[in-house]
């Protein structure tokens, strides 16, 4: 078959197809449909995921990520404050900063963050 042949039939389609019934809910029924579901089971208008943290040396993160709009920070007092909040879900996930964090990260050297994550958040983007 020669492609002059296939570039006839296929502009033949693209002009004629939008006239079919079945071209459109091809097109418009997965739309129309996959917007129904997150309407539904509210995976549309998703909450801000909760951040928590536990500083443990005055560390300048804390205050970065409070200034942050697409998060809610919430400050925890010790570690067993911040896994009872994880796992009850009160957070969806648990950061411990560990003192001298700021100046370990200033200095270039490796330093380690222990997090918690509840694994039942709804937040997709976390």
């Amino acid at each position: 078959m020669s492609l002059k042949r296939v570039g006839i039939l296929l502009g033949k389609e693209f002009l004629q197809g939008p006239k079919n019934f079945i071209f459109i809910w091809a097109l418009v029924l997965p739309i129309v449909i996959s917007l129904v579901f997150s309407l539904i089971f509210g995976t549309l208008f998703d909450e801000k995921p909760k951040l928590g943290m536990v500083d443990e040396g005055n560390s300048q993160l804390v205050t970065m990520a409070e200034q942050l709009t697409s998060v809610v920070t919430k400050k925890y007092g010790n570690v067993s404050e911040i896994k009872q909040a994880v796992e009850s879900g009160a957070v969806d996930i648990g950061m411990v900063i560990p003192a001298n964090f700021d100046s370990s990260v200033m200095q270039g050297e490796e330093t380690k963050l222990v997090t918690y994550i509840w694994g039942e958040s709804l937040a997709k983007n976390r």
